[in-house]
């Protein structure tokens, strides 16, 4: 089973974080999500996707690390309700278009 997915400088967009999610549906042993230096700063419905997805499974991730994906604050808002319930370790520094 899947723990740890590193997915870092891939290029992945809002289509991509969309697909990515879809993808890992039905994965509910991942512990580490890496999709750091991607970027993120128009994709706030891949966002979405992704909180959604921490939402609904039965996981226990302990480590997201978003960094450097110039998420915005609409975007950290959208990914917040999901990493909250299901995420121990949250990683967002160099996201510097967060005000909030």
């Amino acid at each position: 089973s899947l723990k740890v997915l590193d997915l870092i400088s891939n290029s992945i967009g809002n289509e991509g974080l969309s697909a990515l999610v879809a993808a890992l549906a039905n994965c509910t042993s991942l512990e580490e999500l890496d999709l750091s230096c991607n970027d993120f700063s128009l994709a706030t419905a891949g966002l979405i996707s992704l909180s959604d997805w921490l939402q609904s499974n039965q996981m226990d991730l302990k480590h997201l690390d978003v960094e450097c994906c110039g998420i915005n604050d609409e975007g950290l808002q959208a990914l917040c309700v999901g990493a909250a319930k299901h995420c121990k370790d949250l990683q967002l520094a160099g996201n510097d278009s967060i005000t909030a």
